[in-house]
């Protein structure tokens, strides 16, 4: 999607253009052969029918000259052409293998990486079409309506991203993840064959498909073909002097078509492709050619990059002062021009420093007319608007014969009875030295982050929002801005609701509300008019609103996880200012503080024992005997909630819930960590009852000595020891007791735990033979007994994971005297999960959140890993002697961050150490996400790799350094990460004093919010 406007705004549509006809008014003729001269790009041949055609081509020509340099990952990562022929021709046969054939079509749902240029080659080669989506910003109703509407049999991605596809239900599609592909056995034994290369389709197959942004209607995909690509990239200028030797920037979206430019441009003619990381500086200090917006362009300075020598900006319009800039410093720098649905660009322009910046001219074999709204054409110098005609012009929309049938008409001009021309909207004119001029947009189409954003759709979707009677959505002072009536209208409220609705770059970032809108005289509404009161407006800085309410200043940003966000991702945004808290005090504090769904759950234990309780004491049928019974029901519950399989069970349940659920849903379903209520609640209840049939128990024994089933000595002494010991575990599991004798309770817990365990086995055989009738024997009473079976469960409970006990190696990898990274390959856990580790493994345990690898990275297998930083005697060991083997137990455990799955955009936010749970979702998400880590020296502390983890997955993070910024207002800082990110919930890793700050500073604003509590 790059179309470009150059120089001047739509604006100027309303300003009269100069006179550069001084002379008469050509003759028909003449101005007929000026029409096309002018309008008709040089006839070449194309050297190549497809693009993989090309890169074979070279591949098999120089197939040790490095074909990519992949600086994503946190060592560089080079791949020869002739490594890069075999990994996509393996590709290729497994594709073919899956069904695809020639004229299919196959989603590639990936980031930048070394994998993706793979994966577009082996597709290409399998004859198939690309459908290429970026899977850390595309919407999920995008990529529903691009699987359905293209007819896809095979989606090939990332293996973060697998479960994106996966979540959409997506019959009869199959998923191959491109990372085990390439780690298979079966890559390794696959030899090329040179004499009978996989080269699949022709000029005429279709290359890619690239959607459009959507936000009017379901999302367009534009059909391109091999000759629409081959047409501009095989050959000068659009090659931009790529060849052997030269190396090319790859730093845009994989899902624009500018990404494409980069990449298969690189391919075609031999060239280094460099793919960036975080680093922007890294990769620009490397390339000798950058493809990329003006706006991005002017980050940087042709000082700074002397490498640089041939720079290609379009997208957006660029200045003259940029333009000169670059130029004046011997760089070759072009101005182009084009939408998608001619392929990239159609115009070129070289630009000389001090000259008038212009759009150029028609490429090779593509023509541009200038049209009047009858279509004829123009005079040379008067506005028209722009139809793309030759071999650029793509096929049109899939499945919209009538938006095709819209844009894209019969091309009278070549009238070969089969080529189409495309109008572009762009309002231009003919200069006298034959280039273009542009004067914006005869629609309301404009460009935003890179991305094309058709205003009516912005405007339908305000219009039909809850509240809202007349909106409309312009570009004012280059920001978008929502103006909407009546005055009285909940900005909030509308914002919320366009989230649902619209990408994040196609929301307004400012507001404008009026009682009624101007009209023109024909009865339509004067935009001039509003955008002239908006205008007025800030100026005198009233009646101005931001997504909260009323400001007399707007901070507005747009970020994105994997996006290309043109803001220094090192930088904290401006501040937002937070809202007060819903609700009245008294009633936000039992809400928020003391109604919290771990109490909840402990008191729905406790009201259900109360039942049952009113139930003995009312019915007199039911047998005393019972009360023991019912304590080991809430003993059960007590320990099977507490167990690692069942406890992965209920989060698998809670957690598989769409994410097209309503939100009210799916933030309940988020509170499955709060499990630690059950536990507490049916513990409390078992000792209670316990304790009651202790008491009846004695009674019995008092006062019938007569009684055949009175209980025992031996009994009633047991009991009093098993009781005895559960009052000291549930004394010492109390928060404030606990929190201050952490030790001795996982000690007491254990070792008193193991001990009444045995008591009970005892206590409850000799509980079964006292009650035993009269010529019933004891395995029969046994058979018969209720609690036999349930202390079963509850050992099997208690030594399930004792059984998976074992000491597995450890790779250490130490990041600084206050962290190290433990990485283990027994086995890949689930994303959001825990292990346990010790090295005495009858003393001590210690859990850490894991960090899945699920394929294998930087020469480490397959496995996971896990971030120990300094916090007491154990963790400092681990850092200043790193172990080499440790003991592990049970499987790992779901935990807070497993919740993560049912959200559609979060805000993580960490402290300190709480970076490593959260490393597991920011290495392989399950939805995109910002990123707010505060803590100190994070570079020293935690090291580079995981810095560049962080920025890889999310340049848009806010890492808080709190040595040199001091202690930041977490709640606020967090606050602005959910406005500006449009995040659903936030979820906290952190201390538990901070971690109930920040929850309920974000659910007292109507945020949902999720941390881990002292016992949850």
């Amino acid at each position: 999607m790059s179309h470009q406007i150059a120089g001047s705004t739509p604006s100027t549509m309303a300003v009269v253009a100069p006179d550069i006809n001084s002379n008469p008014e050509p003759s028909k003729d003449s101005a007929m052969t000026l029409f096309r001269q002018f309008g008709f790009g040089d006839k070449t041949r194309i050297p190549f029918g497809t693009v993989h055609e090309a890169f074979i081509h070279h591949a098999t020509q120089a197939p040790s000259e490095v074909a990519l340099v992949d600086l994503s990952p946190g060592t560089p990562k080079e791949v020869t052409y002739g490594e890069l022929l075999r990994q996509s021709q393996f590709i290729a046969t497994q594709l073919r293998a899956n069904g695809v054939i020639p004229g299919h079509r196959v989603m590639l749902l990936m980031k930048r990486s070394a994998e993706m240029v793979a994966g577009i080659l082996g597709i290409l080669m399998a004859g198939a079409q690309y459908i290429p989506m970026d899977g850390g910003v595309v919407p999920d109703h995008t990529l529903q309506h691009a699987v359905e509407q293209s007819s896809i049999t095979v989606v090939l991605c990332l293996h973060p991203f697998e479960e994106r596809i996966r979540f959409l239900g997506t019959a009869g599609v199959s998923i191959l993840v491109l990372d085990d592909l390439l780690q298979s056995p079966a890559f390794t034994d696959f030899a090329v064959d040179q004499a009978s290369l996989l080269c699949e389709g022709n000029k005429n197959s279709g290359c890619y498909l690239i959607y459009t942004s959507g936000t009017t209607g379901a999302p367009k995909g534009v059909y391109v073909t091999h000759k629409n690509v081959t047409n501009i990239l095989c050959q000068a200028p659009g090659n931009l002097g790529m060849a052997r030797g030269k190396k090319v920037g790859q730093v845009l979206s994989v899902s624009f078509d500018m990404g494409a430019w980069e990449v298969l441009g690189s391919m075609s003619n031999g060239a280094t492709l460099v793919l960036r990381g975080s680093d922007w500086n890294k990769a620009l200090q490397k390339i000798d050619t950058l493809i990329c917006t003006p706006s991005i362009l002017n980050r940087y300075s042709p000082d700074q990059f002397p490498n640089i020598r041939c720079v290609a900006t379009a997208g957006e319009p660029s200045t003259q002062s940029l333009a000169d800039k670059w130029a004046l410093a011997g760089v070759e720098y072009y101005n182009c021009c084009g939408p998608t649905e001619i392929t990239i660009i159609n115009t070129m322009h070289k630009h000389t420093a001090g000259s008038a910046l212009t759009i150029g001219k028609p490429t090779p074999n593509n023509n541009v007319y200038i049209l009047d709204g009858n279509k004829a054409p123009c005079q040379i110098g008067e506005i028209g608007t722009i139809w793309a005609g030759g071999a650029g012009v793509t096929r049109g929309y899939i499945g919209q014969p009538e938006k095709t049938a819209e844009k894209y008409h019969y091309d009278v001009f070549l009238n070969d009875g089969k080529s189409l021309m495309y109008n572009t909207g762009d309002l231009a004119r003919w200069l006298p030295d034959g280039n273009l001029e542009t004067f914006g947009r005869d629609d309301d189409q404009v460009k935003l982050l890179g991305f094309r954003v058709e205003l009516d759709g912005v405007s339908h979707c305000l219009t039909s929002a809850p509240g809202v009677q007349q909106a409309t959505a312009l570009m004012i002072g280059g920001q978008l801005t929502g103006i909407v009536s009546p005055k009285l209208c909940s900005i909030e409220k509308l914002s919320e609701d366009l989230k649902t609705r619209l990408p994040y770059y196609a929301i307004p970032t400012k507001w404008h509300t009026v009682d009624e809108f101007p009209l023109t005289f024909n009865g339509k509404v004067d935009k001039r008019e509003l955008a002239k009161q908006v205008q007025e407006a800030r100026h005198s800085q009233t009646e101005l609103y931001s997504a909260l309410g009323k400001q007399k200043e707007l901070y507005t940003s747009t970020m994105s996880t994997g996006s290309d966000s043109l803001s220094d991702p090192k930088k904290d945004p401006l501040p937002l200012p937070v809202p007060d808290k819903r609700w009245n005090k008294p009633w936000r504090g039992l809400r928020h503080r003391i109604f919290i769904v771990y109490r909840t759950l402990f008191s729905l234990i406790f009201l259900s024992n109360i039942a049952v309780l009113i139930a003995f004491l009312t019915v007199p049928t039911i047998p005393r005997q019972h009360i023991t019974t019912i304590a080991f029901v809430n003993l059960t519950i007590a320990i099977l909630v507490r167990q690692d399989v069942v406890i992965n069970i209920l989060y698998t349940i809670s957690c598989s819930v769409p994410k097209s659920w309503p939100l009210a849903i799916r933030k309940r379903c988020a509170k499955i960590y709060h499990l630690g209520g059950v536990h507490s609640g049916a513990a409390v209840m078992a000792v209670a009852w316990y304790t009651g049939g202790i008491c009846y128990n004695i009674t019995v024994f008092a006062t019938r000595p007569d009684d055949p089933l009175r209980p025992s000595v031996l009994t009633i002494v047991l009991s009093l020891m098993a009781l005895s010991i559960f009052i000291c575990m549930i004394t010492l599991a109390y928060p404030t007791i606990r929190k201050k004798n952490h030790d001795i309770f996982e000690r007491v817990h254990r070792f008193a735990g193991w001990t009444a365990l045995v008591i009970i086995w005892v206590q409850n055989m000799s509980s079964i033979r006292d009650q035993r009738p009269p010529g019933t024997s004891l395995g029969e009473q046994v058979i018969r007994t209720p609690s036999f079976w349930m202390v079963i469960v509850i050992t099997m409970s208690i030594a399930s994971s004792w059984l998976f006990l074992r000491k597995v190696p450890v790779d250490a990898e130490v990041l600084s005297n206050h962290a190290v990274r433990l990485h283990f390959d027994y086995t890949v856990p689930v994303n959001g999960s825990f292990t346990r580790l010790s090295e005495r493994p009858l003393i001590e345990w210690h859990s850490f959140a894991t960090v899945p690898a699920p394929v294998p990275k930087n020469g480490r297998p397959k496995g996971y890993s896990l971030v120990v930083s300094r916090a007491g005697d154990w963790t400092g060991g681990r850092i200043s002697k790193p172990p080499t083997h440790l003991w592990v137990r049970g499987v790992p455990t779901c935990g807070v961050m497993r919740i993560a799955t049912l959200f559609n955009r979060v805000v993580l936010l960490g402290t300190g150490s709480g970076i490593g749970p959260l490393l597991g979702h920011i290495q392989i998400p399950t939805c995109p996400f910002r990123l707010v880590w505060s803590t100190s020296n994070p570079m020293q502390n935690f090291g580079k790799g995981i810095l560049d983890d962080v920025y890889n997955a999310d340049p848009g993070a806010v890492v808080h350094d709190t040595k040199k910024q001091g202690r930041p207002d977490l709640v606020k800082l967090t606050w602005n990460a959910v406005r500006e990110f449009g995040a659903e919930a936030v979820i906290v890793i952190s201390n538990e004093k901070l971690t109930k700050k920040v929850v309920y500073g974000m659910e007292t604003r109507g945020i949902p919010a999720y941390g881990a509590i002292w016992d949850s």
